[in-house]
């Protein structure tokens, strides 16, 4: 879970306006781009990584952090703050208090400000503004989030949306240094042709995000849920919902956070059950689990598992069939 910032959405807003959506982060990217840009330009921080984090952080401004208190990265109230506080869950035991800010440009630059002014990052300025690949491994080696794949997931935000070209860059091929060949004032810089991936290629971080926001859900069987999306744990969506971690865990019938993966589906409900839709029977796919059958159709596990006089964790076979109801 990420250690200074945090949040996606709340519970209030779920059934609403969901996870983001394509549009939500398009509509964000387009709002905010410009502030992103102005921290650029004063602080060195890419437009890229601020408008990623930005995405990631708040749910493309969904959240009900973000929505209730301006605060697109989930900023703590610590370090001597005086200003508004917004009480959430994150990964203590108790709701933690997070900055109020009196607009969005105010929480981006605080959110510049504490990069900037921190020991742990100081390395990332001597970074070119084009390298959003090295701002994002730095950002992780850091300490900044303890997510396995925060870097990745930032990665494939900013190759799946472009964010590349907010501020003149370009997309940037795995492993390979950032070299600036020519550029002026006030004039779009060009790169050495050995560090740029083709636009139609698709890096390995763009192709998860991308199958990660397709899977985008609101609720299946009636039962209200989100996605794991890249960058996120289970911590990070207890706060976001404002539900603490062990009912995540019951609700998605499983003892320890390992045993989901990026782009499961995660239910903030309890599972009903039997199917409540027009579908009565399914057909077992290869690889197909009682419990992934289960996370499909939104019933309990126990449940789908009496109805069709089977163990939960009898294996199952392509073909086999299920009833639902």
């Amino acid at each position: 879970m990420m250690k200074h910032f945090i949040t996606f959405i709340s519970l209030f807003f779920c059934l609403m306006v969901g996870a983001q959506s394509q549009a939500d982060i398009l509509a964000y990217i387009d709002k905010y781009k410009q502030i992103a840009l102005d921290q650029e330009r004063e602080f060195g921080i890419p437009a890229t990584i601020t408008l990623a984090q930005g995405i990631l952080e708040s749910g493309a401004g969904k959240s009900g952090l973000t929505r209730n208190s301006n605060n697109h990265f989930g900023v703590k109230a610590l370090g001597g703050w005086s200003g508004g506080v917004y009480k959430a869950w994150d990964d203590e035991p108790q709701k933690s208090s997070f900055r109020v800010y009196a607009s969005a440009a105010e929480s981006f630059r605080d959110h510049s400000l504490v990069l900037k002014n921190s020991a742990r990052y100081r390395s990332l300025f001597s970074k070119s503004i084009y390298d959003y690949r090295g701002w994002a491994i730095g950002l992780q080696k850091a300490g900044y989030a303890t997510a396995k794949n925060y870097a990745s997931a930032l990665i494939g935000f900013i190759d799946t949306y472009r964010l590349y070209t907010v501020n003149g860059g370009v997309k940037l091929r795995p492993g390979k240094t950032v070299v600036v060949t020519h550029t002026k004032k006030n004039a779009q810089p060009t790169f050495d042709e050995s560090c740029q991936m083709d636009e139609e290629e698709q890096s390995e971080e763009e192709q998860t995000v991308k199958e990660a926001v397709a899977r985008f859900v609101v609720d299946i069987n009636d039962v209200a849920c989100t996605i794991l999306y890249p960058g996120t744990t289970l911590n990070s969506i207890a706060m976001q919902y404002d539900i603490p971690k062990d009912q995540l865990l019951e609700f998605n019938e499983v003892v320890v956070e390992e045993e989901l993966k990026e782009g499961d589906i995660i239910f903030l409900d309890k599972k009903k059950k039997k199917y409540m839709g027009a579908r009565d029977f399914y057909y077992a796919k290869k690889d197909d689990t009682l419990y992934g059958v289960s996370q499909q159709f939104g019933i309990k596990v126990a449940n789908l598992a009496k109805m069709n006089h089977r163990d939960p964790s009898e294996k199952l076979y392509e073909g086999d069939k299920l009833r639902l109801k």
